[in-house]
């Protein structure tokens, strides 16, 4: 509960704010902080209503409990599982997602500034040469990395997904 208590938490601490919208909230998770797929970041707020980490008021999210008594260790980031450990033990399935072409288009563009058209236009360009034998995805983080994007939030959940597809 204390790591789900940190990750409510940065978002308000980043912006210096006392009420976020349920947007930005989640916005600050998966594209700011790159934690977590904008899906997650949904599961995140949903999970911090429901221990009363986060209170919903006139459409704005409101810290349950005093943000500056929070500690945030430097270069902290969540641990994979960090949802799965915060259920009660009898709620303990793995949640593995599907993340989609456009969940990555968004998350690059979002990263590096460049447009989706050119974004697609390149992560196409690159499919060709490589006969569509690799899946959009994995094409998709290649010509991220070539743009100078930082993958690793979205990589290991990429992996998972092609790899589930595969089987």
């Amino acid at each position: 509960m204390e790591e789900l208590k940190r990750v409510v938490s940065v978002p308000f601490k980043k912006t210096l704010a006392a009420s976020l919208s349920e947007k930005d909230f989640e916005y600050s998770l998966a594209f700011d902080l790159k934690w977590f797929s904008p899906k997650t970041a949904s599961k995140v707020k949903e999970k911090a209503l429901e221990e009363g980490f986060l209170i919903l008021k006139g459409g704005v999210l409101m810290p349950g409990f005093d943000v500056e008594s929070i500690r945030i260790p430097h270069a902290f980031k969540p641990s994979e599982n960090f949802l799965e450990s915060s259920r009660s033990s009898g709620e303990k399935t793995a949640v593995k997602e599907e993340i989609s072409f456009e969940q990555v288009l968004e998350f690059i563009s979002a990263d590096i500034g460049v447009n989706r058209q050119k974004l697609v236009s390149e992560i196409n360009f690159m499919q060709d040469q490589l006969s569509y034998l690799v899946d959009i995805r994995v094409v998709a983080l290649i010509v991220a990395k070539k743009f100078g994007c930082n993958i690793e939030a979205i990589f290991w959940k990429i992996a998972d997904s092609v790899l589930r597809s595969s089987s």
